[in-house]
């Protein structure tokens, strides 16, 4: 009896894969050529050269892209959501580091997003000098040291990462 159940259900399942076949080779051949695609992306990517990030450029989007225009209250005209100015940022910033700054300069309430009304953290300025280390060929690592009334005497360190085939903020930290 076991012999026959057993005979049975290898008879469905070659009946029920059967007519899976074409399908499954479909799949089969489709995943071959991701795989394939994306070993020949990696391959390119490590000939190609990277060039050194625009770090002056970066470093004046991030703020431009903070800074956005309001109106008497503090409501933001261009964007509704965290989420939306977070997509934003992460144009030019790391997911995290874009999610940190909507946490402190941006909050949504009564239908709308609004400016955190204070001040800026200090940030580069590119008409003073600064170093520019290379890290990796995909990471390079910006240090200036500034002075200014409001904060003083302090360092900012800037990491650029290249992402999806262009350079972006990963992250600050001033000192």
């Amino acid at each position: 009896m076991k012999k026959y159940i057993s005979i049975a259900m290898l008879v469905g399942a070659l009946t029920f894969t059967s007519g899976c076949g074409a399908e499954i080779s479909k799949v089969a051949e489709e995943h071959s050529q991701m795989v394939m695609s994306s070993i020949e992306n990696k391959a390119e990517a490590k000939t190609m050269a990277v060039e050194k990030p625009n770090v002056e450029q970066l470093s004046t989007d991030l703020i431009d892209r903070i800074v956005q225009e309001t109106d008497a209250n503090y409501k933001v005209k261009q964007f509704q959501s965290i989420e939306e100015i977070e997509q934003h940022l992460q144009k030019i910033a790391s997911k995290e580091l874009s999610s940190q700054i909507a946490d402190v300069y941006f909050e949504e309430r009564e239908g709308g997003l609004y400016l955190v009304p204070t001040e800026l953290f200090p940030w580069v300025d590119t008409d003073k000098p600064y170093e520019l280390d290379q890290i990796s060929e995909f990471e390079y690592k910006l240090t200036q040291s500034n002075q200014s009334d409001l904060y003083g005497a302090y360092t900012i360190d800037i990491d650029f990462i290249y992402e999806n085939n262009h350079w972006i903020i990963k992250n600050f930290e001033i000192k």
